[in-house]
């Protein structure tokens, strides 16, 4: 299925930590080879993401996303990416984005390896870069009209933080693991959730850095081509670089369009 996807939100955020792949996970089990689909973005966002614990800033801004896939014969090449522009009050134009870069082999396949690699950016948090590459396997528990999947793998993750005082490096090992669903509820409403959990032990500190986040969608199809969308994203995070929000939360609301 070939599908472009332009989506117009009227209250939304940016970021999303989980990286749900917004284009239909049935190239997984397809018979057809040899295409691209994909999905593009564009959103209005507000969030309450702040630079350091005692300062609560309202975000607002704009950002686009891009999803793209290619489905060969027994493999397909996932690109989620987006970039986005927040102003912050009276202040500045800031921005951040990413970019991640999976590869499915035997897609088709109840146990299947995966490996990928992710950079981003992030000036409303003081993180200048992050930079990961890693790899797994995805267990394809279910695949029909609702389908089920679990993954879990170890990645490298290398970061550099601006912290008041200096800039601080971060290189770490990692545990990934993560559960994903997407069930119909009803002929016209749809849920996809994914819950990811991280943790590496990091010697500096002498204790694990655990990251725990996640997306819930809900889509009510109007009609054929029309859908309203409800999306929330968190992100927990216990034991930041520099002084953050260990908690971040973001809801947004809208409207997709499809088109082939």
């Amino acid at each position: 299925m070939r599908i472009l996807v332009f989506i117009i939100f009227l209250t939304s955020t940016f970021y999303s930590y989980s990286q749900i792949l917004k284009v239909d996970k049935g190239f997984l089990a397809t018979d057809s080879a040899n295409y691209f689909t994909g999905v593009i973005d564009a959103t209005f966002a507000i969030n309450n993401r702040s630079s350091t614990v005692d300062q609560q800033n309202i975000y607002v801004g704009v950002n686009n996303n891009v999803d793209l896939v290619y489905v060969a014969e027994r493999s397909a090449t996932v690109l989620i990416s987006g970039l986005n522009y927040f102003k912050i009050g009276e202040g500045p134009l800031i921005y951040n984005g990413s970019a991640h870069l999976r590869q499915v082999l035997r897609r088709s396949a109840p146990l299947t390896p995966e490996f990928f690699v992710q950079g981003q950016f992030d000036e409303s948090r003081n993180m200048e870069l992050r930079i990961l590459y890693g790899g797994g396997l995805r267990w394809n528990i279910l695949q029909r009209s609702n389908s089920l999947f679990a993954g879990v793998g170890i990645f490298r993750e290398n970061e550099r933080w601006n912290d008041p005082e200096q800039e601080i490096n971060k290189e770490l090992w990692k545990l990934n693991s993560y559960l994903s669903a997407d069930i119909k509820l009803t002929e016209s409403i749809n849920v996809n959730a994914i819950v990811y959990f991280q943790s590496g032990h990091d010697a500096a500190v002498d204790a694990f850095r655990n990251r725990l986040s996640g997306q819930l969608e809900f889509k009510n199809a109007l009609t054929e081509k029309f859908k309203l969308k409800m999306t929330s994203n968190f992100l927990l995070d216990d034991k930041p670089i520099i002084p953050l929000n260990e908690f971040i939360y973001e809801v947004y609301f809208g409207v997709e369009y499809s088109f082939n």
